[in-house]
């Protein structure tokens, strides 16, 4: 982030989408650029046309690096991504989403990749158990988690804090069981608030 004149990193964007809606999406992410208050933008319009004209008086064309975190929405890039956006030339703008048809046009794309199994089981075992070596007779479930999880680290990670929380055996077969009727990018969102609830040093385990 050091080698670029101005960066920002605007997490969960779908959560913020769906509770304001592209006004004020729109408007957070101009004003955290601009350093104005949201509230100073007066429509998405007016948002979109005069403060694009004031972000490339303030950047003066600095090289910028934006991470928009969870995006499912078209809305939020169109006019930041356009060809009026106001950063100068090396900017990268880093988009994580679920619905790569949000990605057409962009320059590069990479697909998350799955973990191997002994490597995602240790992950697991480290947010599940705070520990490598847990008891055996919860190995098997450990394995139907990190199956359910299709070895995805966000995945893992928020399941395991989520396991963690549970006290006994008959415990995670219920969570388990409840969770195979449900598609993991459904669940994904309540399991992610799971982890967002723990603090920094349970995250960074």
């Amino acid at each position: 982030a050091h080698q670029f004149g101005q960066a920002d990193f605007s997490h969960n964007m779908k959560e913020a989408f769906k509770k304001n809606g592209p006004l004020f999406l729109q408007q957070t992410l101009l004003s955290t650029i601009s350093k104005e208050s949201v509230h100073s933008l007066a429509s998405f319009n007016r948002g979109s046309n005069v403060m694009m004209e004031r972000l490339r008086l303030m950047l003066g064309r600095k090289k910028v690096l934006l991470v928009l975190d969870d995006v499912d929405h078209i809305a939020p890039l169109e006019t930041l991504l356009g060809e009026q956006h106001p950063f100068g030339k090396g900017s990268r703008i880093i988009i994580t989403t679920r619905d790569s048809q949000l990605l057409s046009g962009v320059g590069n794309t990479y697909g998350l990749t799955s973990l191997p199994n002994d490597e995602a089981l240790e992950l697991f075992k480290q947010y599940a158990f705070r520990t490598n070596h847990p008891l055996e007779e919860y190995n098997l479930l450990s394995r139907r988690a990190i199956e359910y999880a299709q070895g995805l680290p966000l995945a893992l990670r928020v399941l395991g804090a989520f396991l963690n929380n549970k006290s006994s055996m008959s415990e995670w077969e219920s969570a388990l069981e409840n969770l195979k009727n449900i598609p993991l990018m459904e669940i994904h969102d309540v399991l992610r608030m799971s982890f967002d609830g723990l603090d920094d040093s349970e995250k960074n385990i």
